[in-house]
């Protein structure tokens, strides 16, 4: 889609460059081009329907800043608030130039802390690809437990 204009409007596409450059002013970070990354992007329409269907709950996501930097530099959450058995589902990415670095375990520390903390979580989880080495040293390093695989994907989990 490009610029639509009526008598009395303009309509522009909410692009990448668009929502970038607005949380960039929001934050006052820089926002760097490999910034969302296609799994945020992809995870975006999920995480904005779970808002909107209890607009007043915790909020499950968010963006991951280096604070020397003042950079976005991923981005961390669960898939929603915990279920019956209270168990939530950990995700998370890192964009390339700052993985291999350890901030991803940083991150993923403070978050299960901070879950662990949270009223109805018990079990923390996480999957990955069979391949995917560095999620798979990180969930090892935050003490999670490698469950039976389901195809290429890992299972992980964490009890409180």
């Amino acid at each position: 889609m490009h610029i639509l204009e009526t008598q009395r409007l303009k309509l522009l596409p909410f692009t990448v460059e668009l929502k970038k450059a607005t949380l960039a002013e929001m934050l006052e970070v820089e926002i760097p081009d490999a910034w969302p990354g296609a799994d945020l992007l992809e995870a975006l329409p999920f995480f904005i329907e779970v808002m909107e269907q209890d607009p007043a709950g915790l909020v499950w996501d968010g963006i991951i800043i280096h604070t020397a930097e003042q950079t976005a530099i991923g981005g961390m959450g669960f898939r929603g608030g915990p279920d019956e058995a209270g168990m939530v589902e950990i995700g998370y990415n890192i964009i390339p130039a700052y993985e291999g670095q350890g901030y991803a375990t940083e991150m993923a520390r403070r978050v299960i802390e901070w879950a662990f903390h949270t009223p109805g979580i018990q079990v923390i989880t996480a999957q990955c690809l069979d391949d995917n080495i560095g999620s798979i040293r990180v969930l090892e390093k935050v003490g999670m437990r490698r469950l039976a695989p389901a195809g290429n994907m890992l299972k992980w989990e964490l009890r409180k």
